[in-house]
């Protein structure tokens, strides 16, 4: 696996001028919200505030804080000033105050910094390529560092990460619709192993609030959409890591060809029949299919909505399964992945001329904003300009 920095170089590096930056402070992630580039931490507080060279001269308390030549400490400061500093690394910024007639130290409420998390920022593949679920090869959550484990008490769906608070997946995922219990579910990112945890790769989430297409059909799957706002027991959203990164959006009505490679990831069962789960991840390489190909099962023609697309393997040999609904189809475009589909039905799994079913996430840009809020997101800033 290679760095963040080496990932951003093998794309071309970040078009600054379009991300919108957001920030984390003690509540957690905030969506299109702007970080000031003047403000530096040498402003705010970071750590401890060892490096906080502001200018606030009151202490918590509300007195005045004294120069610190008079307070004749010098061997702590040669600061000509009452700023509040922490030249000795205690726990925050202080000063000296007067408190009747004794010189006394107090300590300094400093405005926290706010990390600044430039977004949307998205995965850029490896140039190292993953081996060929049904089918398909185990794979580590690396390679697909935007799949979330969705949980109902136990394992339910995949999922996406599109920002660092939300996730896509598929509506019927959840059979009680908007009456599902949120206390129920839970989100887990970074993982590769559904039986077995990592604490160093994985990231762990409650989810705050679920959103149900409203156009969502139980019989045909059409609109079957949902999204999952999520935080950690901070509420926070997810943190970048190696096994942690948001997929891109492509822009609306965005489209690929019929043939175009793509991949599935997911934990869902290896074989139609199977009364397991696949305990790892395993990923599955598809190609898009034609409207016209899709329809040739007769099963198929009354089903099929513009707001889905279909994909299979050239032989039929690999294919999503029950489990993975929910879970990503991803399309590699100038060295980026973005998310084309979200794994919704089939007949069967690897079933000849009958390929899985994906919800066309392009058709639904303008929901997700509307419902997140997530507007530089679901513009599609990544995809390569034409």
């Amino acid at each position: 696996l290679i760095s963040w920095m080496s990932v951003m170089f093998s794309c071309g590096l970040l078009r600054t001028s379009y991300l919108t930056p957001h920030y984390l402070n003690g509540k957690g992630l905030k969506e299109d919200q702007h970080c000031s580039n003047t403000v530096t931490r040498n402003q705010c507080l970071y750590g401890k505030g060892r490096s906080y060279r502001g200018t606030v001269s009151r202490s918590s308390n509300g007195r005045r804080c004294l120069s610190w030549s008079k307070a004749r400490k010098s061997w702590l400061s040669t600061e000509n000033h009452n700023y509040c500093r922490n030249p000795n690394n205690n726990l925050k910024p202080w000063c000296y105050v007067r408190k009747g007639d004794r010189i006394v130290r107090e300590f300094c409420d400093i405005p926290k910094c706010k990390i600044c998390i430039f977004s949307p920022v998205c995965f850029c593949r490896s140039a190292q390529r993953m081996n060929k679920i049904v089918g398909g090869s185990f794979i580590p959550i690396e390679s697909h560092p935007w799949i979330a484990a969705i949980y109902q008490r136990k394992f339910l769906c995949g999922g996406s990460l599109i920002s660092p608070n939300w996730v896509l997946t598929a509506a019927h995922c959840f059979v009680d619709g908007n009456k599902t219990r949120l206390q129920d579910l839970s989100v887990y990112l970074g993982k590769t192993e559904i039986k077995e945890t990592d604490p160093e790769r994985e990231q762990v989430f409650t989810v705050e609030k679920l959103i149900i297409h409203h156009k969502y059909n139980e019989q045909n799957f059409n609109n079957d959409m949902a999204l999952l706002k999520i935080s950690n027991k901070k509420g926070q959203g997810a943190f970048k890591t190696d096994s942690v990164r948001t997929v891109c959006l492509p822009p609306l009505k965005t489209y690929l060809p019929p043939g175009f490679p793509c991949s599935i990831a997911g934990f869902g069962k290896e074989r139609f029949g199977f009364s397991s789960y696949s305990n790892r991840l395993k990923k599955a390489n598809v190609n898009l299919l034609s409207s016209t190909d899709c329809k040739r099962d007769e099963s198929y023609k009354a089903l099929l909505t513009d707001n889905m697309i279909c994909a299979a393997s050239p032989d039929w040999s690999e294919d999503a399964c029950k489990g993975d609904s929910g879970g990503p189809l991803v399309c590699e475009v100038s060295g980026r992945m973005f998310l084309f589909g979200v794994v919704s039905w089939g007949d069967g799994c690897a079933s000849e001329n009958k390929p899985g079913v994906y919800t066309k996430v392009t058709n639904y840009n303008n929901w997700i904003a509307k419902e997140t809020g997530l507007t530089e997101y679901t513009k599609g800033l990544m995809y390569p300009q034409k």
